[in-house]
């Protein structure tokens, strides 16, 4: 009998610690590794930024989204794109020098602004785990989605355990509920309708009850499968488009409301150790949140910096502080040109581990830091002073009171009859410069 008892009381310590390891248990100590998104594989190759990384001699390299881009979302521009980057010497080095995983984000899933009812979402997620060589036993294989976790633990001490787990934000999501161009012709005017779209959405609070998802029901059961009883002392969430954003401009978690709170409540709920998100997407680095708790670091991009990235850190900030009334960005915590993200991990003891996470320009110069230190005794779910991203309640889309959407109608109305009025003025100033031409060229043909 107390055999019976002990085999069933072994049998239910197993299941329940089992279910929390990784789709993957790598025997190694994680130190230190590099992350990346956003490489335009036809524009000006950045070598410089190639060479600081290889100085640093990561572990991995993790592409979080955009690792090259299509010029449309049928089959052969994706083999197209394949083809080019198989034969292209950046892309060959990279594949040379380093270890590389990672997810597609919409443009190398290829599908701008893509979602779960692209009709090739298996050909493309075949092709990008095939041309990172990916073993062919790969759970990602079978998956509906190219989500993983990987369980890094250090051979000579099983306690230093890091916990990466990679999200599919294209494969499982939903559409948005508001209009988002999906078309690679007039992209500029598309472009421009769909910021109207998220603009008014925002201001309004229009599609905010949206119960429309980005994981799908399958990889939200796997996910707190592996956030729950974790023994990690770190786990790094990785979402190739931004969580704690509010930037209407750009694809965030806050334009699907529903999926930022279940994800807020699924942390709440399961407290994992070390908490840090890395995401891209968005052409510019950034840091978000408050370093003694939970934070968010952005890597973007690669060789896409233009003319605009000098003042986009300040459009960045104006707009999130406008539109809403929590903004989790700070000026001095975001970087507009190309750059890479670096997470350097240190097991101080057995009771704690610092994880500093910065990103770099191309020269391999730290221009964001953020330092983590988390221990047994530091509860990093508990509200401070600043900003905390996950017991706050923030995003993109916001439900607005009825007081709120009069008060902000009142501000648009007059907003319009102001531009309109100096529109009005300015037209009328270049029809008056444009009859006085004409008089003076009649007076000089006469």
């Amino acid at each position: 009998m107390n055999t019976c008892i002990k085999l069933i009381f072994a049998f239910y310590i197993f299941i329940k610690y089992a279910r929390c390891q990784g789709d993957q248990i790598i025997n190694e100590k994680l130190t230190n590794f590099v992350f990346l998104s956003c490489n335009y594989q036809k524009g000006k190759v950045n070598n410089t930024l190639l060479n600081s990384i290889e100085k640093r001699k990561p572990q991995l390299m993790l592409w979080i989204g955009d690792y090259f881009y299509t010029d449309c979302s049928e089959i052969k521009c994706l083999d197209d794109a394949y083809t080019y980057i198989k034969k292209d010497p950046f892309y060959m080095k990279l594949k040379k020098k380093f270890k590389i995983d990672g997810i597609y984000d919409d443009h190398d899933y290829n599908k701008n602004n893509g979602d779960r009812l692209y009709k090739y979402k298996k050909e493309s997620k075949k092709k990008y785990l095939d041309y990172l060589n990916i073993d062919k036993n790969d759970i990602r294989y079978k998956r509906n989605g190219a989500y993983i976790s990987k369980l890094y633990i250090d051979p000579n001490n099983e306690n230093n355990q890091v916990k990466i787990i990679m999200l599919d934000t294209r494969y499982n999501k939903d559409p948005y509920p508001f209009y988002a161009p999906d078309s690679y012709k007039d992209l500029f005017f598309h472009m421009f309708i769909s910021f109207l779209s998220r603009f008014h959405s925002s201001i309004f609070g229009l599609c905010c009850n949206s119960k429309n998802d980005i994981l799908g029901n399958e990889q939200w059961k796997w996910l707190e499968k592996e956030l729950t009883n974790s023994k990690a002392r770190a786990h790094i969430i990785i979402s190739s488009t931004q969580i704690f954003s509010n930037h209407i401009i750009n694809e965030n978690w806050g334009l699907m409301p529903y999926s930022l709170k279940r994800l807020r409540e699924l942390i709440k709920k399961t407290k994992p150790k070390g908490l840090l998100f890395l995401s891209g997407d968005v052409h510019f680095g950034s840091i978000i949140g408050n370093e003694e708790s939970v934070i968010e670091v952005t890597s973007s991009s690669v060789n896409q910096e233009n003319i605009f990235s000098y003042i986009n850190k300040y459009v960045i900030f104006f707009l999130t502080n406008l539109l809403s009334k929590v903004s989790p960005f700070e000026l001095n915590k975001i970087y507009s040109f190309n750059n890479f993200g670096s997470v350097n991990i240190t097991y101080v003891n057995d009771n704690e581990i610092k994880i500093k996470t910065s990103i770099n320009d191309s020269d391999g110069v730290e221009i964001l830091v953020a330092n983590q230190v988390f221990n047994n005794k530091n509860n990093i779910y508990t509200k401070r002073k600043d900003l905390h991203i996950i017991l706050d309640e923030f995003a993109t889309l916001e439900c607005k009171s009825k007081t709120k959407v009069v008060m902000h109608t009142i501000v648009y109305i007059l907003f319009l009859l102001w531009f309109l009025q100096i529109l009005y003025i300015f037209l009328k100033v270049i029809g008056s410069l444009f009859r006085r031409k004409n008089i003076h060229t009649k007076t000089k043909d006469e």
